[in-house]
């Protein structure tokens, strides 16, 4: 099952960052505005807009997983975005093109609020995506696992494989964040419970 899953740590994904925003920078586009999709999404706008001296990031939320390799029929925005984009170079960023349906519905939002120019840029572009990036550091068809998403993951793993810890192993974390991490990760997810959720 290990096979199925791509465990990030903090530092590839800044090494991952930083190659997707220097992609960016090599093709000379630069946006007047930087659109981030929530969750994941706002984690690498928000470097990427660091690395290259952006100042204007707007967020955009849409939803689309349930659970881990489980997907919900179509995206939902949640969030729409709040700030003018008319006749504005926008870039559109998340951490990953799966089927491609978020970031399309992301483009089509950007572009109905008047943006000039759309690009879209993601660390990880999977095979089946209908939607190609403009800007993408990676091709994989492997399910990724960002490190701001180990609880969820964790939490949805576990009631697959009956514990957290078997759950862990899965995602080979021991190897990538050592025991010491990974025990007290487990020993708070514990404690957190699914705050009431199904």
């Amino acid at each position: 099952m290990q096979e199925k899953f791509l465990v990030i740590d903090w530092n590839k994904f800044m090494e991952l960052t930083i190659a997707l925003a220097h992609q960016i920078q090599l093709s000379g586009y630069m946006p007047d505005v930087v659109v981030a999709i929530l969750r994941g999404g706002y984690f690498v706008a928000k470097l990427v807009c660091d690395i290259l001296d952006l100042e204007t990031i707007a967020t955009l939320e849409i939803k689309f997983y349930k659970g881990i390799m489980e997907k919900a029929e179509r995206p939902i925005v949640i969030h729409p975005i709040t700030i003018d984009l008319r006749d504005k170079k926008t870039l559109i960023v998340d951490d990953v093109a799966d089927s491609g349906r978020t970031l399309q519905v992301a483009m089509d939002l950007v572009r109905l609020h008047g943006a000039k120019e759309v690009r879209t840029a993601t660390l990880f572009f999977k095979p089946w995506s209908i939607t190609m990036p403009d800007y993408y550091v990676e091709q994989t068809d492997k399910w990724i696992v960002f490190p701001w998403e180990l609880g969820e993951t964790l939490r949805n793993l576990s009631k697959e494989l009956g514990n957290l810890e078997e759950a862990s192993k899965v995602l080979n974390l021991h190897t990538k964040y050592g025991d010491e991490v990974v025990r007290r990760l487990i020993k708070l997810i514990e404690k957190v419970g699914n705050r009431g959720k199904a």
